[in-house]
């Protein structure tokens, strides 16, 4: 038998080799957690609280920014994954069962998780649910952003692309006001401002009602603001000379809320998955919102500050192996006084294809740290949080996280 090797191909068969004796040594070596936890510590060499390496990284950094504008177009790729035993994607209002032994390799800093692995072989989405604490009510500090701009979009049947919000002679956009609410650019205003200003759009009752309607639990708490005054007191939403949104009679002001932003890591794994999955989602498990107004949301859920699941893909170095990447996020930090400890919180989705398979995973986790040294603290949790993202993302890749 003859065997003929076109010379031409030697250089692209040696360098797809290298590539994947790379990848497979990064994903070996990826297993010692505490020398990645090492690694990404050493990096945090410079930086203190108010910049940390990963939490503050910003888009214009990421090897994905320029693909941003695709997510909503990449997300029509269904999930093939296929997960023995799983159940089918709960209906709106539904709780799914979930596994509360499952996310036992986590680091104890990781304080509450909830990750929610979905595909489908065919037929309908099915997911499992893996939790630490998932369903402990705690504060997830600026991660919650997302329930009232999610809120907003529900009431919206309009084109949210031309929309406005007006009010005090002022006028924004309405997807750059939720650009500025996660990349914190502040082209128009605080991300804290802007974010109580979307809460003006329902009641504090109506909103926690809507929440809790959606994900099933009924023991969360959203009854708070952000720290600071809306960016407008009484905002409505127009569409040229047209008033399609008007503000809730309900006064917002920081020394009136009633209450504060108490929800769990399953709410938020949940309200990200079905971000991520509403275009597979039957109408009885979707948000009531139409795919077009979701997009200008996605696209800025594209653009979040925190940078963890970039730095993960490039640890495990499974970049060359991945396609058409999708990376949704949200994060949340802040100090506890009562609790005395910095606390660090990121809700995420995120969808590729990896070797030819689309994998996809949404995944909430808070971690926290007690030193008492706010920079200190500030550091090490940013790490612990660049680190346990690393490990769920390898067990995914490994087809270890079922």
């Amino acid at each position: 038998m003859n065997f003929e090797f076109p010379l031409e191909s030697i250089p692209e068969f040696i360098s797809e080799f290298f590539t994947l004796l790379t990848e497979t040594y990064m994903l070996t070596m990826a297993q010692n957690r505490e020398q990645v936890y090492q690694d990404f510590l050493e990096q945090e060499s410079g930086f203190n609280a108010q910049k940390l390496a990963f939490l503050d990284k910003g888009i214009k950094t990421s090897p994905y920014h320029t693909a941003v504008s695709d997510y909503p177009n990449r997300l029509t790729q269904r999930p093939t994954l296929a997960l023995a035993g799983a159940k089918t994607y709960p209906n709106v209002g539904e709780v799914p069962e979930i596994d509360e032994q499952a996310l036992h390799f986590l680091h104890p800093d990781i304080k509450q998780a909830c990750v929610c692995v979905g595909g489908s072989a065919g037929g309908p989405l099915k997911a499992r649910w893996l939790g630490r604490n998932a369903l402990d009510k705690e504060q997830f500090w600026s991660a919650t952003k997302i329930i009232p701009i999610l809120n907003l979009l529900s009431q919206l049947k309009t084109d949210v692309q031309s929309s406005e919000v007006r009010g005090e002679e002022k006028s924004f956009s309405l997807w750059q006001l939720f650009e500025d609410v996660v990349t914190y650019e502040e082209k128009i205003g605080s991300s804290n401002a802007i974010a109580a200003m979307f809460k003006c759009f329902q009641t504090y009752q109506g909103l926690e009602e809507w929440m809790m309607n959606v994900t099933g639990n009924h023991h969360a708490e959203f009854q708070g603001l952000y720290g600071e005054e809306p960016l407008i007191a009484s905002p409505k939403v127009c569409q040229g000379n047209r008033e399609i949104l008007s503000a809730a009679p309900e006064t917002k002001k920081r020394e009136t809320q009633p209450g504060e932003n108490l929800v769990t890591a399953y709410d938020l794994t949940r309200l990200m998955s079905m971000v991520g999955w509403h275009f597979h989602l039957p109408h009885e498990a979707q948000f009531s919102i139409e795919w077009e107004n979701l997009k200008p949301f996605i696209v800025a859920l594209g653009k979040d500050i925190s940078r963890y699941l970039d730095v993960a893909i490039a640890k495990l170095g499974i970049t060359e192996n991945l396609q058409s990447p999708v990376i949704l996020s949200k994060m949340g930090f802040g100090y506890s006084n009562s609790r005395k400890r910095t606390e660090l919180t990121y809700t995420c989705f995120t969808q590729f294809s990896y070797k030819g398979m689309p994998m996809s995973v949404a995944m909430t986790l808070r971690g926290a740290r007690a030193l008492g040294n706010f920079d200190r603290e500030a550091v090490e949790i940013d790490a612990r949080m660049a680190t346990e993202v690393t490990e769920i993302l390898r067990r995914l890749v490994s087809e270890e996280l079922k």
